[in-house]
């Protein structure tokens, strides 16, 4: 779970920022007054790590 108001378009920026491709939760029947996204986890371990770096470093300028 993500703290955001808008999950569409955090997803969007990420993909702006960084290249790396999610998809928001609100299309998958989320919860109401919570985010999420989903990712495909299929890539090599080495380019998950590399997402997964990516999202933290955007996600914790993103919130400020």
């Amino acid at each position: 779970s993500i703290e955001l108001e808008n999950d569409y378009h955090f997803c969007e920026e990420l993909l702006k920022a960084t290249g790396v491709v999610v998809v928001p939760g609100t299309g998958f029947g989320q919860r109401p007054g919570s985010s999420h996204f989903r990712m495909v986890t299929c890539p090599t371990e080495d380019t998950i790590d590399k997402a997964f770096t990516l999202i933290g470093q955007f996600y914790n300028e993103y919130k400020k």
